[in-house]
Formats: C-alpha cells, structure tokens, sequence
C-alpha cells in the first residue's frame, strides 16, 4: 500500500471516530415535540461524581446555576420537605431567570425581578447508575415538558454534560415564539455556569 493510501486510511478511520463522538448522547430518546432548548459542554479536570453531586444538590444551585436560582422539594401542600435531593415521583418548585443572569453567578447574586419565572415539577427520573436525572412540567394542560439531564465520563478527567427540554402542547409554538431564545440561553448558560463551577474548584 502507498503512503498516499495507507494517510487516506487514516484520514478516513479518523474523520469516523470523530463523526461517532460528536453523535454520542447519554441523553434518551424522547419524541421530538414541537420545539426544545439544549446544551452540551465538555467539563474539564472534574468527575461524573462531582458532576452528579452539583445537579442533585438543589440547595446548591444559586452558587452557579443563572437559569435555575433555587429548586425547592416540596410537598402537595408546597411545604419544604427536610431532604433536599431528587426522588422520583417527588414534586419540584424552581424559580428561574428567562433569560439567565449574567456569568459568573453566587447564592449572593441578586435576581432581575422582571426575568423572574416560577414553575412546579415532578421530577419522573432520578438514575445514578447511568448519570440520568430528568423532571417533568404538568401543570398546565396546554404546556408539556420534560427535562433531562445527563452525565458522562470521556476518560482523562474530562467529563460530558447534556441536557435537552422538549415542548408540547397547543401553547407550545407560542412559548417558542416569545421565549424560546431566552430559553435556549437559559440551557446554555447554565452549562457554562456549571463549567465554570467544577472547573474553578479543580
């Protein structure tokens, strides 16, 4: 075989190993819905543990969450409940920024009142074993969604973090039309916030 052969080989296999990493996904396949918001970053010199543990640290999300400012388990009643970790079939109460505050952000950072959203949840997946933690919002029936979260390892400390919202319902293209690009930032931001988070403290 030729050098000129063997680099096209080469070249081949390669451009087929990165074709096959940008595609993976930890994320389950869900229908497409009417329209979603997403993101995915690479989070250097951390663990699929420490990654674990800043999700499902609800108390600890003002420390560098922008999108989320508290998640709260309550109860049917909306009292807080004393543990304060995902449990399926648990009920959720978030406080968001639509659009995210700026970066970085600390349990200090104060909100912007105009961009302030409330919304209950039930959180429907909580999977360590595969990095998986999802909730859905239900309360209204012209507005479905449901939210994953995933976390993967890549090997040499680098670790994947995903997560994608899908959108359903008669009000969801109009959801998408007045707040889907504030949404999409949302996604962004936060995981550039949990980036900056995990790498800061590496």
């Amino acid at each position: 075989m030729s050098n000129y052969s063997s680099m096209r080989v080469i070249s081949i296999f390669a451009l087929h190993v990165l074709v096959v990493l940008c595609e993976y996904t930890n994320l389950p396949e869900v229908p497409q819905g009417v329209f979603n918001a997403s993101t995915r970053v690479e989070i250097h010199s951390t663990t699929t543990a420490a990654v674990w543990n800043a999700l499902t640290n609800f108390p600890g999300y003002a420390d560098w969450n922008p999108f989320v400012r508290a998640a709260i388990v309550v109860s049917p009643l909306n009292l807080t409940l004393p543990e304060q970790y995902p449990v399926e079939g648990k009920r959720l109460f978030l406080r968001t920024q639509i659009p995210p505050l700026p970066l970085p952000v600390n349990k200090d950072t104060p909100d912007n009142l105009l961009n302030t959203q409330f919304a209950y949840e039930r959180i429907t997946h909580v999977q360590p074993d595969l990095g998986r933690l999802a909730w859905e919002y239900a309360t209204d029936t012209l507005i479905q969604a449901e939210r994953w979260q995933a976390v993967s390892d890549l090997g040499n400390g680098v670790v994947l973090y995903e997560s994608r919202e899908v959108f359903n319902g008669l009000l969801a293209s109009v959801l998408q039309k007045t707040l889907g690009e504030s949404l999409q930032k949302g996604f962004d931001d936060q995981g550039r916030g949990l980036k900056l988070f995990l790498e800061r403290g590496a």
